[in-house]
């Protein structure tokens, strides 16, 4: 049996075994971390160009990078079609992005005041100067927002060169060289197209270790637009602000002892403690105004000064609002009453303030 095993082992067709030591194709399947982050990045970005473009709703998606022979990558692409060649500095070739026809339509659809609702003519033709205009456009925004996102990895910048519809007149490398083929699918409006950037391996050769690289520290750069958007939403969520005036505990007895119209005498804390959220952020003074209860601002406490103690700690808010914490709401009882503590039942008699309807008292009270 063991035998048989080795036999089934070394029966591997001599192909096979030409392909396990084939240089090209361990290239293939190797992952290019830092080129996925890279082309992430450069998804996020172009997103936000191309809506300020057409004003229409876009969605980028990107596909892994993959490592293919030139030939196989021409015979994907029909035999007429929108070739970019583009020269790469400071690395020597050059590469060229392919924007599908899809896009371009759909695109000028959306420019040109339509809504890109209908489905384009995909017909093998020439483009108009107005087209190849539009595309011009497109490419030039790829090749910024690609550039962008190369920014802090590597210096690279991309030089226009021309624009071909035919291969045969598009050569950026011999047909049996490996090239990297990088695809993105854009939706515009629901409708996706293509575009594909297609540039030769030996042209990647001086930064070829930094793609491989797992390179977890990737440095980002802020998104303004969506720091500025969450920033508006932060300040726009509601909170709820709970003003604590008197808390009273008693002991079992005495609260089945009571009958209705009896009278549990309270003191007013000074100063009056306004929990936001949970937190104990405002001290003031309790009075009156315009016939609601209110609090004079004596203090405020910003909530970042928070995060330089546990959170726990910090969480002292009422037990309506964090009844998991309620423990802490309560001071320590009399020696007497901890004592007998089955006879005890902490109540707590709260006033609270919505601060959306009452308002918090900016000038003194009017008690």
């Amino acid at each position: 049996m063991a035998a048989d095993e080795i036999n089934v082992e070394m029966n591997i067709d001599a192909e096979d075994q030409r392909a396990m030591f084939d240089k090209s194709k361990i290239i293939a399947r190797r992952r290019m971390p830092t080129l996925e982050l890279i082309h992430e990045r450069f998804s996020r970005a172009v997103r936000l160009t191309l809506f300020n473009m057409i004003r229409a709703p876009i969605e980028v998606q990107m596909h892994l990078p993959i490592v293919k022979s030139y030939q196989k990558f021409v015979d994907e692409f029909p035999e007429r079609t929108n070739i970019n060649i583009v020269g790469i500095r400071p690395l020597r070739g050059v590469g060229c992005w392919i924007v599908d026809p899809g896009v371009v339509y759909i695109a000028i659809d959306n420019m040109f005041g339509g809504e890109g609702r209908l489905a384009p003519r995909l017909n093998l033709r020439e483009y108009t100067p107005t087209e190849l205009r539009i595309i011009r456009r497109l490419v030039d925004a790829f090749l910024n927002e690609y550039e962008k996102a190369w920014k802090s990895v590597y210096e690279i910048k991309f030089d226009f060169m021309r624009q071909e519809t035919n291969f045969g007149f598009a050569k950026i490398t011999s047909p049996g060289e490996m090239v990297l083929h990088s695809k993105f699918t854009i939706e515009i409006n629901g409708r996706p197209g293509d575009i594909d950037l297609c540039i030769p391996f030996w042209v990647l050769e001086p930064v070829k270790s930094i793609l491989y690289n797992n390179m977890q520290g990737f440095a980002t750069e802020p998104d303004q637009h969506w720091t500025d958007l969450l920033n508006d939403q932060v300040h726009e969520a509601p909170v709820t602000a709970v003003a604590v005036l008197a808390r009273k505990q008693m002991l079992l007895r005495e609260i089945t002892s009571l009958s209705v119209g009896d009278i549990i005498p309270i003191e007013i804390n000074d100063p009056v403690t306004v929990y936001v959220d949970g937190l104990p952020v405002i001290k003031g003074q309790y009075g009156t105004k315009d016939g609601r209860y209110s609090v004079k601002v004596g203090t405020i406490q910003h909530p970042a000064e928070f995060l330089k103690s546990p959170l726990e700690r910090a969480r002292l808010g009422p037990s309506m609002m964090r009844s998991a914490e309620k423990g802490e709401l309560y001071e320590q009882l009399p020696e007497a009453a901890q004592s007998h503590p089955e006879n005890l039942a902490p109540i707590a008699s709260e006033a609270t303030m919505d601060t959306v309807a009452d308002g918090v008292m900016p000038d003194g009270p009017n008690a």
